[in-house]
């Protein structure tokens, strides 16, 4: 059909990630459905009925989730009508049922075991149960894929480092990362973080990487991000994974269009008067393009490094090499963190030792970004962005 968006081709992997993503969904959507029965059941409908209407009217709300994966690829820009009327609701439904699971188990558990105690029907005192939580969970849903996800916190954290020369002492990098430039970030927020980052008054702009999902269709906001951001130093980059997906050295080129310095597995000093501050960046470490050695051949020795290494899996590597400080992203923080549990509790410590926050090796430190926008659902709970200010002391 002429001006349909075409599909991107699905190998066997992604296949399966389909069926796996679908499968927890339906899976912690089985409570609402079990609820939209009852209410149904209650109003006259019969049993079976009530179970497969409310069955079909939930796995249609998955056909949203389920276009997103198939077009997986943001080749063309999405009208605003669709992500916000569509994708976003989904996101924050989907969000409410994964907030709901484990407490719905529990209380499923619980009112089982009442049950048999008290020789008394277990699915009234469940439903009783089950409403005010899912009720408290859609507040949460609904929280996370809007205010929650665009509201940066600014950050401001002291680092030590150590042979700093005096006139870096108080020297200020502004990190941002993580943007995932879309359809779920529009221009104006766009354009608001990147007035809170400047607004600092920071030495530096540091950008971590991933700056886009995959395709090319919102490179123009990448081109916009570079050109509204300034430091008395400028606005210095490294790439991410993502920004290797489907568009190769694309991503780069709007950076540098927009006014950013793209480092490569490459350095550059930095300088106040006589005293120097090297600043070095490694490319992509998922597309094995990164190479430490090259990033570091020209640093000065006994001249603190300054690393962006989007992925802090290079870290340990960094940190033997007498690297002063690494400044990575990658993890987003999980995008789901316990309540008030710092940056340490969150659901990128299933899969990094390093998920946000500051961590130290020797003399070597790391702060991971926990990132500004979001990769996979449109949705943060209890872990917000963030513009991090970085304040460089001596040891």
């Amino acid at each position: 059909m002429a001006g349909r968006r075409a599909r991107p081709p699905i190998n066997a992997w992604r296949r399966r990630f389909i069926a796996r993503v679908l499968g927890v969904s339906t899976a912690v959507q089985l409570p609402v459905m079990a609820l939209a029965a009852d209410t149904l059941h209650t109003r006259g409908s019969t049993l079976f009925t009530a179970a497969m209407t409310a069955f079909a009217a939930v796995q249609l709300t998955n056909l949203v989730g389920l276009r997103r994966l198939l077009y997986w690829r943001d080749d063309e820009r999405d009208p605003p009508w669709r992500t916000w009327l569509l994708e976003v609701p989904y996101a924050a439904f989907v969000t409410a049922c994964v907030l709901a699971a484990i407490p719905a188990a529990a209380a499923l558990l619980a009112t089982g075991v009442w049950s048999l105690a008290a020789h008394r029907p277990w699915w009234p005192a469940l439903h009783a149960l089950w409403t005010p939580l899912y009720a408290l969970a859609a507040l949460g849903g609904v929280w996370s894929a809007t205010a929650g996800r665009m509201l940066p916190e600014l950050r401001v954290r002291e680092l030590a480092i150590t042979g700093l020369a005096p006139a870096f002492d108080g020297y200020r990098i502004v990190q941002l990362s993580d943007l995932h430039c879309g359809p779920y970030l529009p221009r104006w927020l766009l354009r608001r973080w990147c007035a809170t980052a400047t607004a600092t008054g920071a030495d530096l702009v540091a950008l971590t990487g991933d700056y886009i999902t995959t395709g090319a269709g919102y490179l123009d906001d990448v081109r916009l991000l570079a050109a509204s951001l300034s430091a008395r130093d400028g606005v210095v980059a490294c790439m991410g994974n993502h920004d290797y997906f489907g568009v190769e050295d694309h991503v780069a080129k709007a950076l540098a269009d927009g006014g950013a310095r793209v480092l490569r597995n490459e350095g550059t000093p930095l300088r106040r008067g006589d005293d120097t501050l090297w600043l070095a960046a490694l490319d992509d470490r998922w597309t094995r393009r990164d190479d430490a050695a090259k990033a570091l051949a020209d640093a000065p020795a006994h001249t603190p490094v300054v690393m962006l290494a989007h992925d802090p899996a290079s870290f340990p590597d960094l940190a033997k090499r007498g690297v002063a400080l690494v400044l990575s992203g990658h993890t987003h923080a999980g995008q789901f963190a316990l309540p008030l549990a710092g940056d340490r509790a969150n659901l990128a410590r299933v899969m990094y030792p390093y998920s946000a926050g500051v961590f130290r090796e020797g003399a070597s430190t790391l702060y991971v970004h926990r990132g500004l926008g979001t990769s996979g659902p449109p949705t943060r709970f209890a872990t917000r962005p963030e513009v991090a200010v970085l304040v460089l002391r001596r040891a």
